[in-house]
């Protein structure tokens, strides 16, 4: 049965760098429904501004976790940010029990989320800051808030002339990615139909974060063909693939 499209396009950069992409996602009509009934990740917990954010954010390579620190030092405020004080006292970061650096949880999601009635904003007060700013929201955020639901791979594989070819895959962040466990918490990003209902495809509504991600000559190339892709058919039907 075919479940989903993809398509490479190769960094014109980098002779040994590909990027293969989720067609089938990209096209399709997602959107966020953070605040927008969002049941939040786990199904007992039915609170619509902890969304995706109850286990903390998960820091990688591309995260710097002094500039996080430093903005809750200098830029963040009680008045701003509702655990600012916690954050102070007892840190902004921790480890889990494999030693990977995540935002500290306090009341039951991450120290950066502003609970409801919070005069400043309810939600992520580092999305808040950038609004504020007039700058895009995923400027401070760690890079797992701001990805999400787009997920990236990257493996190394060998090219035709010996050398190591990287090949990033950009596709719809599914529970099997979480790991073990993923599938016990709801994953509403792509599970609920509610999340299908975004006037624009994918590609064009998170364009900044796919041009953060693969630069701006692979996304040109990719929109374009991407836009010749989806005059072909008149609605994308993402459906999530079940292993």
């Amino acid at each position: 049965m075919l479940e989903r499209e993809w398509v490479t396009v190769r960094d014109p950069a980098h002779d040994h760098r590909h990027y293969t992409f989720d067609v089938s996602f990209l096209l399709s009509n997602y959107q966020c429904i953070y605040g927008a009934g969002c049941p939040s990740v786990h199904p007992d917990v039915q609170d619509p501004v902890m969304g995706c954010c109850q286990h903390g954010a998960y820091l990688n390579e591309d995260d710097d976790a002094d500039e996080l620190v430093r903005l809750v030092d200098e830029e963040l405020s009680p008045q701003t940010m509702q655990h600012h004080a916690r954050a102070q006292a007892d840190g902004l970061l921790t480890e889990d029990e494999e030693g990977e650096v995540l935002t500290r949880v306090v009341d039951g999601a991450c120290v950066f989320l502003n609970g409801a009635g919070f005069a400043a904003g309810e939600g992520c007060a580092l999305h808040h800051l950038a609004e504020r700013r007039g700058e895009h929201h995923m400027t401070h955020k760690p890079t797992v808030c701001w990805q999400v639901p787009i997920h990236r791979t990257i493996d190394e594989q060998v090219a035709n002339d010996g050398a190591t070819l990287e090949v990033h895959t950009i596709a719809a962040f599914e529970r099997g990615h979480w790991g073990e466990g993923g599938a016990d918490f709801g994953w509403w990003c792509l599970d609920d139909d509610t999340a299908f209902t975004g006037r624009e495809p994918v590609f064009r509504s998170m364009e900044a974060e796919l041009r953060t991600m693969v630069g701006d000559v692979v996304y040109d190339e990719l929109a374009g063909y991407l836009t010749r892709r989806g005059r072909q058919r008149h609605r994308v039907t993402f459906l999530p693939t079940v292993h």
